[in-house]
């Protein structure tokens, strides 16, 4: 009989988002398994604080440090090289391009199974697009990868991955942490008035999540709602436009920013509905845990949310149609209550506990693979 792996989470990251997530919630439900794993999160040079790691600790979770003084640094390859020798059976789960590099040269000749996940990154530069290039040079060499959304699948294998080791696994997310129950926000803390209608957006102020698209549909929506209101859980490079943005429609009052949050909870059961702009995604993680508050939702027919809300009566807008956006907006104030309905198919298809069984099964293969290899 094949050993069980102990898997390492290798994760390169630049803040808390939805992939962080994913790994933070995966790695409590593989040890509710019997699967032993731990976080190993790679120092970002860029920053005082390695708030990934700091988190980890917050919840809870195995993780330790890997030291990176740059771009690339040979002290980190040294550093996951010596984690590995100090584990059983290791098998190494790498969440991004630097992880990636990072986890080949370390395991070197050595048959360590490397399983890769792609999160949904997105090429806009030509830096990242060279990363994204080598990532999938990389992951023609691994044992399997996963994908949150099947218009991945395509590219993968125009890059020559093998159609046998890619997976379809959508992202799982803790459905008794996110609950129509869970304690909301207190609005007269936040300056908003107890009877306002609240719809709020979950996400980094980035070009991809479309936050100037929403404000203009909101400004639309704004004119017939005169107690409706905007608010942002984030941050990002866009949050002087969009407040400028606001000031411009003339709804700078109505548009409050809320700031980066770890009570996204009690975010979500605050708001009145939800809303998704985006204009290309994977799996957004922000959906699948407003649905699971049972949260109206306005959302955009981006990456695999047509099929998240298929059968569910929710309109999706093109992406980057404002007009489309603000027919959503008013489409999601007549969605029949109750919404159980989306929570529902969150606790059907998308828990954390669907998700490890299937990252589960995935390494008893590899480890089997192995196995065999080993004994050749």
């Amino acid at each position: 009989m094949t050993a069980a792996p102990t898997v390492l989470h290798v994760r390169s990251s630049a803040g808390l988002y939805g992939a962080e997530y994913v790994v933070l919630g995966l790695i409590p439900e593989l040890a509710r398994r019997g699967i032993p794993s731990r976080l190993l999160s790679i120092d970002n040079h860029l920053q005082t604080r390695q708030v990934l790691f700091e988190r980890a600790q917050e919840l809870g979770v195995p993780a330790e440090r890997l030291p990176c003084r740059g771009r690339f640094d040979l002290a980190t390859v040294r550093a996951l090289r010596a984690q590995i020798a100090a584990t059983p059976n290791p098998l190494l789960h790498v969440h991004d391009y630097k992880s990636a590099l990072i986890a080949w040269l370390a395991r070197g000749r050595r048959r360590i199974p490397i399983v890769a996940t792609s999160h949904g990154h997105f090429a806009t530069d030509a830096s990242l697009r060279a990363y994204q290039r080598l990532e999938l040079w990389l992951m023609r060499r691994f044992d399997a990868v996963s994908i949150v959304s099947t218009e991945m699948r395509p590219a993968l294998t125009a890059a020559g991955v093998p159609a046998e080791r890619v997976h379809l696994i959508q992202n799982g997310i803790d459905t008794q942490r996110f609950r129509p129950d869970a304690l909301p926000l207190q609005r007269a803390a936040l300056g908003i008035a107890p009877d306002a209608l609240v719809f709020g957006a979950a996400m980094r102020l980035t070009a991809q999540k479309n936050p100037l698209g929403l404000i203009d549909a909101f400004a639309t929506l704004a004119r017939a709602q005169p107690n409706a209101v905007l608010a942002f859980a984030g941050d990002g490079e866009l949050r002087d436009a969009a407040a400028a943005r606001a000031a411009e429609r003339g709804i700078a009052e109505r548009v409050h920013w809320l700031g980066a949050r770890n009570d996204l909870d009690r975010f979500y059961t605050f708001c009145d509905v939800f809303v998704l702009p985006s204009l290309y995604e994977g799996l957004p993680l922000a959906l699948l845990e407003a649905m699971a508050a049972a949260r109206p939702i306005a959302v955009t027919a981006v990456g695999e949310v047509p099929a998240v809300i298929e059968g569910l009566g929710v309109v999706a807008a093109p992406p980057g149609d404002v007009a489309a956006l603000g027919r959503a907006l008013e489409a999601a104030l007549a969605q029949p209550l109750p919404h159980t309905r989306l929570r529902d198919r969150v606790l059907e298809r998308y828990s954390v506990a669907r998700m490890a069984a299937d990252y589960a099964a995935i390494y008893a293969r590899c480890a089997r693979e192995d196995g065999h290899a080993r004994a050749a």
